[in-house]
């Protein structure tokens, strides 16, 4: 019979291994229930038959028993309880046939002691069992027909040769049948252990491998979860940031910190895009180099090329020696990642980051990395438009203050300078700094930073200090005054203004009655001496000839 995964070893001791150790372990109890069984069972055949056997028999069973108890009781192994056991099973079953032929209980023993021996070992050790009891009745057959042996048991039939034949027979059948049987059965049950044996192994393989998948993934989403943290606390930086050198020096610095990468530099590109100048830099190589530019070469393989150029991330490494670039700037160079910085779907620069570690770079790092550039790069575009717009702004006040400024020296060059309030009413002044003294509160009337004036008050009676409060409310004033002369003169010009081209509209309607030119002219002129009033308007139309005097078309009015 083929050796099965229940075989045991060639000296009958079970097998350590995984697959063998349920068949042995049900072995090991099984032959010890046998044992205990056979025991109890045997003091009472001991106890039934000892009246009836002989001396032999009964020193034959009593030395069997007490064998068995030792076996049982013993620490012994357990292929010595297996050989033991079946030896005095064949031994009990042997000693019948001596005692009675080929009758009673002995091919019971024989039969028992053949199955037995199929459960309990392998290697075809059944049958040598069927064959080594087939050639025991034979030669005791042998015996027994010849006369060289006679049965022992008193009134024990003489078997003839078809007897023996015939039992023989039938023991050969019937310990084929058992152990063919036993067979088939311990293959199936082979069979089946190895499947679900397979099954097991494939089990504890595939838990495994979700136990190093769940690891692993576990380490990925720690990694990935301090890479968000780092992420968000470089974006907070950026965005508490105030100038753009402080955005850009606070970029470069936290993403070489946070992440440890030794080098990481931020361009910026011009209008064309192609040329790149290096703003800052986290290295102290990268320091040195800071101002420099460098045109953006065309090449598939370059990955700045392609970050500009279609506005994704690169990654690059020297695994892949074909296609990864080395930076002479940068020798240490394992990996490399270009992220772009774009505003509306335009890229204006780029983050150039190195690590000296080969293979460095992820998909998911640059996916976390492309959101602090895209952070970056609205808060530097966001910084840039506050400086033009306070630039703007500064300018804007500069001009305002100017025109402020020439508005009203022109207005007070041609008005009364100064108001003055007395018990008699309110009286221009017209020299106020003849009448100026030191006494009094005195607060500028201030307008788009310039001051238009002043406001002097003097207390009744006894003069007595000004306090905050009464100051800060003159000043309140003082500056709704200052709002008022402004609206004031704003609405003087305006109607200034609007008088003038209803003066200009109405004498281009007189001018346009008629077609005829000296009628245009004769009424131009009659206009504008009216308008202005004039002593005088002459006009004259025509252009003066290189070689004759002109003739001049002449309207005066």
């Amino acid at each position: 019979m083929k050796n099965s995964p229940f075989s045991f070893f060639s000296r009958g001791e079970p097998s350590g291994g995984r697959d063998s150790f349920d068949l042995n372990e049900w072995r090991r109890n099984f032959i010890l229930t046998v044992l205990r069984f056979a025991c109890v069972l045997g003091v009472v055949l001991i106890v039934i038959t000892f009246p009836t056997s002989t001396d032999r028999d009964r020193a034959l069973y009593v030395g069997i028993y007490l064998v068995l108890l030792a076996i049982t009781i013993a620490p012994v192994s357990y292929l010595a309880r297996a050989l033991t056991l079946l030896t005095m099973t064949f031994a009990i079953g042997v000693n019948a046939i001596l005692a009675w032929g080929p009758w009673l209980d002995g091919s019971l023993f024989l039969l028992g002691g053949i199955v037995l021996t199929s459960l309990l070992l392998d290697r075809r050790a059944d049958w040598l069992a069927l064959i080594l009891s087939l050639l025991v009745v034979g030669v005791i057959a042998a015996a027994q027909l010849t006369g060289g042996y006679q049965l022992t048991a008193d009134g024990a039939p003489r078997p003839g040769v078809e007897v023996w034949v015939g039992y023989m027979v039938n023991l050969a059948i019937a310990g084929a049948i058992l152990i063919t049987a036993i067979g088939q059965l311990k293959n199936t049950f082979s069979r089946m252990v190895t499947k679900v044996q397979g099954w097991e192994t494939s089990i504890t393989l595939e838990k495994k491998k979700m136990e190093e998948q769940l690891h692993e993934s576990a380490e990925k989403l720690a990694s990935h979860r301090m890479q968000i943290q780092a992420a968000t606390s470089t974006a907070r930086a950026i965005a508490e940031s105030k100038t753009i050198s402080e955005l850009l020096e606070t970029a470069v610095n936290l993403i070489a910190e946070k992440f440890g990468y030794y080098h990481v530099g931020l361009y910026v590109l011009d209008e064309q895009r192609q040329t790149a100048f290096l703003q800052v830099a986290s290295s102290e190589t990268g320091k040195q180099l800071i101002g420099q530019a460098f045109r953006i070469e065309t090449d598939k393989r370059n990955p700045i090329h392609l970050t500009v150029q279609f506005n994704r991330h690169t990654i690059s490494s020297d695994l892949d020696r074909a296609n990864f670039i080395r930076d002479p700037n940068f020798p240490l160079t394992r990996s490399r990642m270009t992220l772009p910085l774009a505003i509306r779907g335009k890229v204006i620069g780029f983050f150039d980051i190195h690590s000296d570690q080969t293979g460095a770079f992820t998909t998911q790092d640059a996916e976390i990395l492309q959101m602090t550039a895209d952070l970056t790069a609205i808060a530097f575009d966001n910084a840039r438009l506050a400086d033009e717009t306070q630039s703007l702004i500064s300018q804007l006040e500069a001009s305002t203050y100017t025109q402020t400024q020439r508005a009203w020296s022109k207005l007070t060059s041609r008005k009364k300078p100064a108001y003055q309030y007395t018990p008699a009413g309110v009286r221009p002044v017209f020299s106020p700094d003849k009448n100026s003294s030191d006494e009094g509160l005195r607060v500028p009337l201030t307008l788009h930073g310039q001051t238009i004036g002043k406001i002097k008050l003097k207390r009744k009676g006894i003069a007595q200090d000004w306090t905050e409060r009464e100051r800060l409310l003159v000043e309140k004033i003082a500056d709704q005054i200052a709002l008022a002369l402004e609206n004031s003169r704003l609405v003087d010009e305006a109607q200034k203004s609007a008088a003038r081209d209803q003066m200009i509209a109405t004498v281009s309607a007189r001018i346009r009655e008629t077609l005829d030119i000296e009628s245009v002219i004769r009424t131009a002129a009659d206009e504008m001496r009216r308008v202005f009033d004039l002593k005088e308007a002459e006009i004259t139309v025509g252009a003066p000839s290189p070689s004759s005097p002109p003739d001049f078309v002449k309207n005066r009015s």
